[in-house]
């Protein structure tokens, strides 16, 4: 048994102003007043993640998220009664796609900042793992994470990804938050299916 880090990666942050959509349709490629940001997904990505955050917008502001691929197929949306939405795409095709602002429930006009982790195999040197070197299957076992090298005010993305024998189960993502106003609790869903989710706050007071 083996767990290895993949990451941590800081997110790329493209910043824009999005207008209401006065249709309150569902996010798509044709949304009124829309804003479209093309992304390249290189070959060899095992995870994309586009997100939006509820402190990069105007107070109030329902604003969604949906993610289409090169043949206008979607691939992955988000549309809470926030602004804070979240689209991940697990191994995704070399591709170029199409991420959808769109501004649901807006006064106006509001900013907002559309942040893009994409991570492939590769370790980063900023995230250790110690785990045990056999597992066994329906038991439990402690895997230990620490952090280095890590800036201030930025949101990392990274997975610990598991080997050994088949059947094994997907990477666990890990989020880091190194800003101010990050949670001061861990958040960990656990979805059958789907890929672990660890969300680590890192402040320095």
């Amino acid at each position: 048994f083996s767990a290895t880090a993949r990451g941590l990666v800081p997110a790329v942050v493209t910043a824009g102003t999005v207008a209401d959509d006065p249709t309150d349709g569902s996010c798509s490629l044709t949304s009124p007043n829309a804003q479209l940001i093309p992304v390249v997904v290189p070959s060899g990505t095992t995870y994309a993640r586009f997100a939006l955050f509820d402190a990069d917008v105007n107070p109030g502001s329902d604003i969604d998220l949906c993610v289409f691929d090169s043949a206008e197929v979607l691939v992955g949306s988000s549309g809470s009664g926030t602004s804070a939405e979240q689209v991940n795409l697990l191994n995704p095709a070399a591709d170029t796609y199409t991420v959808v602002v769109q501004g649901w429930g807006v006064v106006g006009s509001s900013p907002f900042k559309l942040h893009t982790w994409l991570l492939d195999s590769t370790a980063a040197g900023n995230m250790a793992v110690d785990a045990p070197t056999s597992a066994t299957i329906g038991e439990t076992g402690t895997i230990t994470l620490s952090f280095s090298g890590l800036s201030a005010d930025t949101k990392y993305l990274g997975s610990v990804a598991y080997s050994g024998a088949s059947g094994m189960p997907n990477p666990t993502i890990v989020y880091v938050d190194t800003s101010a106003s990050a949670p001061l609790s861990t958040g960990y869903t656990d979805v059958e299916g789907a890929p672990r989710s660890l969300f680590v706050p890192l402040i320095k007071r």
